[in-house]
């Protein structure tokens, strides 16, 4: 099974707009998604207390200091572990996606069929 890294590149979300693609990648799985985000609150305290506080000691010992460059350097490290987070997420979900997605096709045509029967019965 492939790992995607963007999600313009998978097949369960292909054609839809990037606006869609946000929507359903953060806002319909809420419950793996709280989950997650438990995971990268742990991960983020953790590793910045056991990893890059020791790092930034030993590399650059005045940089704790200097709360201008320390925070930029938490930051980053922040978003590339939210966005990594999202990627691992978006190929878990991936057959999730893939129902929701057979989902949301199948109520389109329900839609576009009881509008046609609507019109039908309108004598349109």
């Amino acid at each position: 099974m492939p790992f995607y890294f963007r999600a313009d590149d998978m097949p369960e979300l292909a054609g839809l707009t990037r606006w869609e693609q946000r929507m359903l990648l953060r806002g319909t799985f809420i419950k793996e998604r709280a989950i997650s985000t438990l995971f990268l609150l742990i991960a983020v305290i953790g590793s910045v207390q056991f990893v890059i506080n020791p790092l930034i000691e030993q590399f650059q010992p005045g940089m704790r200091t200097n709360s201008l460059s320390y925070v930029v350097a938490l930051l980053a490290w922040l978003f590339l572990l939210m966005w990594l987070r999202d990627v691992i997420m978006m190929n878990v979900l991936r057959p999730k996606l893939a129902v929701k997605r057979a989902e949301m096709k199948q109520a389109a045509d329900d839609a576009a069929l009881a509008k046609v029967a609507d019109a039908g019965q309108n004598g349109e």
